[in-house]
């Protein structure tokens, strides 16, 4: 009798903690990316590429990473940097971005930005265009990027951001790292 009770003791622990440790694994795994201030470059002319920034916010305690973009609409949607190199402007192509924990990481003209190429249609100041980011830890997150000529006047720079000039349509700039 006494080693029926032990085994029923032993099954109930385990289950405790099994049901304990999925818990604490579904806490980890909360979506902690917050996006804010998001806004994309309209396209110029007969252009079918443009440039789309977002501020991204970890509130958690883990570091997480952008790994990917998307948007309807579009042959691809690259995550780049962008820098001078030799004088020069380059534009790189990142696999990823890392996000620190408790910090912010804000998407700027001259710095990092989601490259949307191959678009189909003209993408028009006033509008918004839908923006799908992906964290290897956060999931998918989605934001309306306003379509304008300028951010939106309540973007602010952030510590890990870029520098604010303008880079106008990207003509003119050096593309590395396909």
């Amino acid at each position: 009798m006494e080693h029926r009770y032990a085994t029923k003791w032993l099954a109930v622990a385990a289950a405790l903690i099994t049901v304990g440790a999925v818990a604490a694994l579904a806490r980890a795994a909360e979506p902690e990316i917050g996006l804010s201030d998001a806004w994309a470059r309209p396209t110029l002319g007969a252009g079918r590429t443009t440039a789309a920034y977002v501020t991204i916010t970890n509130v958690g305690t883990n570091a997480d990473r952008l790994t990917a973009a998307d948007t309807p609409g579009a042959g691809s949607v690259e995550i780049h940097t962008a820098g001078m190199e030799e004088g020069v402007m380059r534009m790189r192509r990142l696999e990823g971005l890392d996000i620190p924990a408790g910090e912010t990481v804000t998407m700027a003209p001259g710095g990092y930005h989601i490259m949307i190429i191959d678009i189909e249609e003209p993408i028009k100041v006033g509008t918004t265009v839908p923006l799908t980011l992906t964290f290897e830890t956060s999931g998918s997150v989605t934001i309306d990027a306003s379509v304008s000529m300028s951010p939106p006047s309540s973007t602010e720079t952030a510590p890990m951001g870029g520098r604010e000039e303008s880079m106008g349509d990207h003509q003119g700039m050096m593309h590395g790292g396909h």
